[in-house]
C-alpha cells in the first residue's frame, strides 16, 4: 500500500463559515479538491459552532483546536476529514484528541498519519504529559488505529449520545 502525503490545516473562522455553505465553498477557500462526500462523522453543526466560538473567543488557541485533514488522492490534494484537540493542555498536562475521516478514505494510512501528527505536536509542548482519546466500542478500526499509534486502552464509559466508549491514552516517553 502506498502512503499518501497527509497535511493538517488549522480551522479558521473563515473556513468554518465557508463550511456552513457546503463542501464546495470550503474546498474553494482551502484550494483543495472536494471529497466524495462531506461531512465526515462527528462533524455536525453543533460541533462546528463550538469550534467557531472557541476560535472567536480564544484566537491564540487555534493550534489547540480543529484541523482539516488533507491528503493526496489521485495526484490532487483533497479534503478527507477533520482532526484536532478539545483545547490546550489542562493543569494535569492532558490533551484530548479526536479525528474523523470520510469513509471512502479509510484504510489508506491517513488516519494514522493525522493522529501521529497530533501526538507529535502535543508532545513537543513541555506542558503535555498525556494525550487521551475515546472512540465508540464498536469502532474496531478506530481502536486499532489508536493502538498502532501507541495508545493503550484504559477503560470505558457510557455517553448519552454516543453509547459505550473505549478510553485510550498515550503518555510522554
Amino acid at each position: 500500500m502506498t502512503r499518501q502525503r497527509t497535511e493538517l490545516r488549522a480551522f479558521s473562522v473563515a473556513a468554518l463559515d465557508a463550511e456552513q455553505l457546503g463542501a464546495p465553498a470550503l474546498c474553494s477557500l482551502l484550494n483543495v479538491a472536494a471529497p466524495v462526500q462531506w461531512p465526515p462523522p462527528f462533524n455536525e453543526e453543533h460541533v462546528r459552532q463550538w469550534f467557531r466560538a472557541q476560535l472567536s473567543a480564544h484566537p491564540d488557541r487555534a493550534l489547540w483546536l480543529g484541523y482539516y485533514v488533507l491528503s493526496d488522492i489521485d495526484g490532487r490534494t483533497t479534503l478527507v476529514g477533520t482532526a484536532g484537540y478539545k483545547g490546550p493542555p489542562d493543569a494535569q498536562g492532558t490533551v484530548e484528541i479526536g479525528y474523523s475521516l470520510v469513509e471512502a478514505y479509510h484504510r489508506r494510512g491517513i488516519g494514522t498519519a493525522a493522529v501521529s501528527a497530533l501526538c507529535a505536536f502535543a508532545f513537543a509542548d513541555v506542558r503535555v504529559d498525556k494525550v487521551v482519546a475515546e472512540t465508540p466500542l464498536g469502532f474496531v478500526a478506530s481502536r486499532r488505529l489508536l493502538e498502532k499509534c501507541g495508545f493503550r486502552l484504559t477503560g470505558q464509559r457510557d455517553d448519552p449520545e454516543d453509547g459505550a466508549l473505549a478510553l485510550y491514552e498515550s503518555r510522554r516517553v
